[in-house]
């Protein structure tokens, strides 16, 4: 049964912000039913996708890359940060958006972009069974 409302998650990244669209689509796609996930950047980079990304060969449907603005964080319950300087970078937030911070280190090679993935994978499924808990 999901929430009355899905929780609205923002996974932030800085520099290769391929983590942060990897996890905004594991979130949209395995936790539908009680989450919606936007991917972030805090960066002034072009908000297109990355490179690595494509070269690793993850299809990223429908996901785009948002800025982290006020009108994200008004709309967010909680952010995620994916590095230690996104986390740091973060705005000052209202009291009622929480932050969290699960770094993943900054790939170096295809191989490191695959289990980033794959941890990135694991623990958005972990968000997403706490969720399915507390139905």
């Amino acid at each position: 049964m999901p929430y009355k409302r899905k929780a609205h998650v923002l996974f932030a990244g800085s520099g290769e912000v391929c983590r942060a669209l990897l996890a905004a689509s594991f979130a949209n796609t395995a936790g539908a039913a009680w989450m919606e996930a936007r991917a972030v950047a805090l960066h002034e980079a072009p908000l297109a996708p990355e490179p690595g990304c494509v070269l690793a060969g993850i299809d990223l449907p429908d996901q785009t890359l948002h800025r982290l603005d006020q009108a994200n964080i008004a709309w967010a319950d909680l952010i995620v940060a994916l590095d230690e300087a996104s986390d740091i970078a973060c705005p000052r937030l209202p009291s009622s958006v929480q932050k969290r911070c699960y770094p993943f280190p900054q790939p170096e090679n295809l191989e490191d972009l695959r289990r980033v993935r794959d941890a990135i994978q694991q623990r958005v499924e972990g968000m997403i069974g706490g969720m399915r808990m507390i139905k």
